[in-house]
């Protein structure tokens, strides 16, 4: 098993779906936590959970569309540990709607959330894990971005930057000791998924080879692979966990 013993992991969007399970995968693999969401609820509960198993982990309430949101949460992480390690920018949000029938604030929303979010995330990021000998980011985009998808074309587009920033990243980032890579999740059965589909996300499963949708765990089992030791030759490369969805 993929082990992250005392290692500073931050992971943004943890209130349900992939990130809380992400989060729950890092601490059971023995790292230390920064979890960052909007839902202070949510994230509070998982940190009492997460602390009744042993675990260590902060939370902060964290708006990645605020101007200085992701910083104040490395600032946080930094002041309770020290480092970074891996950081893993899993906050985003759905849109759906035709190229006709779309508004102008929906497309703002995602890309504030998806894009500009990504790039605040990096920029908050980027020097906290240099402070160490490097360290590894891992993005989520969506199998969406890299074959499209019809009736979500602003969502579509906002994870296909979410790609070019991974590539883009990786190769600033190489002679510093950070990798960067992406995971693109197929249909997960998630909250997300239940709004995106309007209530029935089983529909989804008929357009994927394996016939069901992915468990958040097994979307989590990339990251960590992806953050870990196991891949320390890996960057720059966008992960598809999708049934075989992309190959049909």
């Amino acid at each position: 098993m993929t082990t992250f013993t005392d290692k500073i992991v931050l992971v943004t969007g943890i209130s349900s779906g992939i990130g809380l399970a992400t989060a729950r995968a890092f601490a059971a693999a023995g790292a230390r936590l920064v979890l960052g969401s909007r839902d202070v609820a949510a994230g509070e509960a998982l940190v009492e959970e997460l602390r009744g198993r042993g675990g260590e982990a902060l939370f902060v309430a964290t708006d990645v569309t605020a101007p200085t949101g992701l910083e104040a949460l490395v600032a946080a992480g930094l002041r309770r540990f020290d480092r970074l390690d891996v950081a893993v920018n899993n906050a985003g949000i759905e849109v759906t709607g035709t190229l006709e029938g779309g508004d102008e604030d929906a497309f703002d929303r995602a890309f504030a959330t998806n894009v500009k979010g990504l790039w605040r995330a990096l920029r908050a990021q980027i020097p906290a894990l240099r402070r160490g000998t490097g360290g590894a980011i891992v993005n989520l985009g969506s199998v969406a971005g890299m074959r499209g998808m019809p009736g979500a074309s602003v969502y579509a587009t906002s994870k296909l930057a979410v790609e070019g920033f991974t590539r883009s990243a990786a190769l600033e980032l190489a002679p510093h000791g950070i990798r960067v890579n992406a995971v693109a999740p197929g249909p997960v059965a998630t909250p997300m998924l239940d709004r995106f589909t309007g209530g029935h996300p089983e529909m989804m499963a008929a357009h994927v080879p394996l016939g069901r949708l992915a468990r958040p765990e097994e979307i989590a089992r990339a990251v960590l692979w992806l953050a870990s030791d196991d891949a320390s030759y890996v960057t720059g490369t966008t992960l598809a966990v999708d049934g075989g969805f992309l190959a049909r």
